[in-house]
């Protein structure tokens, strides 16, 4: 990549694509999402100049949990193939979705030499410790970046266990249906709490909205802190303020403790 390029990010989104673009010399290009964070690519199409060489999405979303329709990306992803720019599309929270599957376009790298998909074990597997990530691209895309990775990046026990994860059939299956129905539990009950918005979400995660004024994300994450339970406090988003908070489906106990510490705290 040139010394001066733009990166083009939908946000809100998560805060690395900017410190990756900053670090090489790129200038960051914020696109703001609409209310229901919707993928809007032709407000994205209008925010690429001469500059961009790259666009980064997050599909699921992050931090909302909205899953966007291959159709979509398939727009984008030829109208910057066509421009000459790389489309990276972090699929970090796919395998929760149900209909990851019918979406996720890490099988159409051959066609198009502009795709990179980023995957990892961190977040479905459970094993943020290994810090095990990959990239899913075309062999010329692959080349490039081999000549600027670090060596060693990954060592051999990391492997061995992502390997491992890959093939245990019986825990990808339990998870997907585990966090599913605890997902829909938890946003029912968040939902039933006045002056809360709970957002649609496929992840292990839930967005939500806090609507009656009376405090902000900021001050209920020190509430919920004090009874021992930590939420992210999303204020620090780009494209969002201290009217949203985030939180990670757990157990049936632990989700509804933090129901019930809620509603306390908002009464």
């Amino acid at each position: 990549m040139p010394s001066t390029f733009n990166a083009v990010i939908p946000v809100p989104s998560f805060s690395e694509y900017e410190k990756a673009a900053l670090r090489v010399g790129g200038k960051v290009v914020f696109v703001q999402l609409p209310e229901d964070f919707a993928l809007d690519t032709e407000r994205i199409k209008k925010a690429v100049t001469n500059e961009t060489k790259i666009i980064c999405i997050c599909n699921p979303h992050s931090p909302s949990g909205t899953l966007y329709t291959k159709k979509s990306i398939l727009d984008l992803l030829q109208f910057s193939q066509k421009k000459d720019i790389v489309l990276s599309i972090d699929e970090n929270y796919i395998e929760f979705a149900e209909k990851g599957e019918d979406n996720t376009v890490a099988g159409l790298v051959k066609e198009y030499e502009n795709l990179f998909v980023i995957r990892s074990v961190t977040k479905f597997y459970g094993m943020a410790g290994i810090r095990f990530g990959y990239g899913v691209s075309t062999n010329k895309l692959v080349d490039k970046l081999e000549n600027v990775r670090l060596p060693w990046s990954i060592n051999g026990l990391a492997s061995f266990a992502t390997l491992a994860a890959f093939n245990d059939t019986e825990f990808i299956k339990n998870t997907k249906t585990i966090i599913a129905k605890e997902r829909a539990q938890l946003a029912k009950g968040l939902e039933e709490i006045e002056g809360l918005h709970v957002y649609p979400s496929v992840t292990n995660f839930l967005l939500v909205k806090i609507t009656n004024g009376k405090i902000n994300s900021t001050q209920l994450k020190e509430a919920l802190t004090k009874e021992k339970i930590l939420i992210r406090d999303c204020c620090t988003f780009i494209g969002l303020d201290d009217k949203y908070f985030r939180v990670t489906i757990r157990s049936t106990k632990d989700n509804q403790k933090l129901i019930e510490t809620i509603k306390q705290i908002l009464k």
